[in-house]
């Protein structure tokens, strides 16, 4: 870079830094195995620790209970009792609930809608009177079975003898236990609507459903436990913020003998405006390199000295005319600033030859 500019550190390739890492970690894989496969300080070494832990808390050690004896003789039947307590004061406070207030419900709901309540109410009292009959024939039926019978049987120059009496008892009969079915169907039928058409009081007055206890997502959790995981990972945090730092780092120090530079050039070309009368201190603001590198960047600095050491008097006395136009005009036509900044680039280089 120029000669006040921060030299920026090399581009971060992420194919080097994974490289890099993936040998250095293949590098050192055969120590990292060696290490933990040990069975002085390596994973055997712990797991066997562990397992003896485990053991002792379990099974317990030198006489002291370990948590299986503990739950099978006192925390478990505790806990049964208590639970078995905790759901007897539940339910009697439910069924208490529902006494108190389940009639009111029902009759809640019913006031909703009246006349489906008064539909269903009769209803169900013709279900309820039918059902009660059983297999009886209604009078007029029992009539009716009976003349079609005789009709029949004087039609075939019968009637008078004990199989007609047979007959006619049996068909009456046969009607009877079809007619108990129906009134058995009808009354099913109705309690159905009943049910759909009824709040349940349970669920009106407690609304708690019934809790299940998940513990596939336990088991699962546990599993995982058990995963080696990854022997390789080229793309570890640590070593992405290492490399990082080590960037930062360098950047940090470009920029800051990039300033210390420019504050130097800056009291000099402070002098030289002294020198120089108001013309120069118009110069210096120098609106078309600014516009080009922007005015955090230190480069528009180093054109501003060539501008004022070396550029030919007819380019000087243009940009003094001109300049501050010009920059406003270059910063409405962006396509243009490439060619102007790769100009004012090879003039800042020539200071550098010089």
């Amino acid at each position: 870079m120029g000669m006040y500019a921060p030299d920026m550190p090399k581009p971060q390739s992420y194919a080097q830094q994974i490289g890099d890492t993936l040998e250095t970690q293949i590098e050192l894989a055969p120590d990292k195995y060696a290490a933990e496969a040990s069975d002085e300080y390596g994973r055997p070494a712990y797991a066997q620790l562990d397992l003896r832990i485990l053991r002792e808390t379990m099974m317990g050690k030198d006489g002291q209970p370990g948590l299986l004896e503990l739950y099978e003789n006192e925390v478990m039947p505790r806990l049964g009792q208590a639970e078995a307590n905790a759901r007897r004061v539940a339910r009697e406070a439910d069924i208490s609930d529902v006494e108190d207030l389940g009639v009111r419900a029902s009759e809640a709901f019913k006031a909703a809608n009246p006349e489906q309540a008064a539909l269903m109410d009769e209803l169900n009292a013709q279900a309820m009177s039918e059902l009660s009959s059983g297999a009886s024939l209604p009078p007029a039926l029992a009539r009716e079975m009976e003349q079609q019978v005789r009709s029949a049987q004087a039609a075939r120059g019968m009637g008078f003898g004990m199989a007609d009496v047979g007959q006619e008892a049996l068909v009456k009969g046969l009607q009877a236990e079809q007619l108990q079915r129906r009134r058995q169907g009808f009354a099913q039928q109705i309690a159905g609507m009943n049910a759909a058409n009824t709040q349940d009081p349970f669920m009106a007055i407690l609304g708690r459903p019934g809790v299940n206890v998940n513990q596939a997502g336990m088991i699962a959790g546990q599993g995982q436990g058990m995963n080696p995981g990854n022997v390789f990972n080229p793309e570890s945090a640590y070593a992405g913020s290492l490399y990082a730092n080590n960037f930062n780092a360098a950047s940090n120090a470009a920029i800051a003998a990039a300033n210390n530079r420019t504050e130097l050039a800056g009291a000099g070309l402070g002098a030289a405006g002294d020198l120089g009368g108001s013309w120069m201190m118009a110069s210096a603001l120098c609106w078309v390199a600014r516009e080009v590198y922007g005015e955090d960047n230190p480069q528009w600095i180093c054109f501003r000295r060539w501008l004022l050491s070396k550029a030919p008097n007819w380019l000087l006395n243009l940009y003094k005319k001109h300049g501050e136009k010009f920059a406003g005009w270059l910063s409405k036509n962006e396509w243009l600033k490439p060619a102007v900044r790769k100009f004012m680039d090879s003039r800042i280089k020539s200071l550098e030859i010089a």
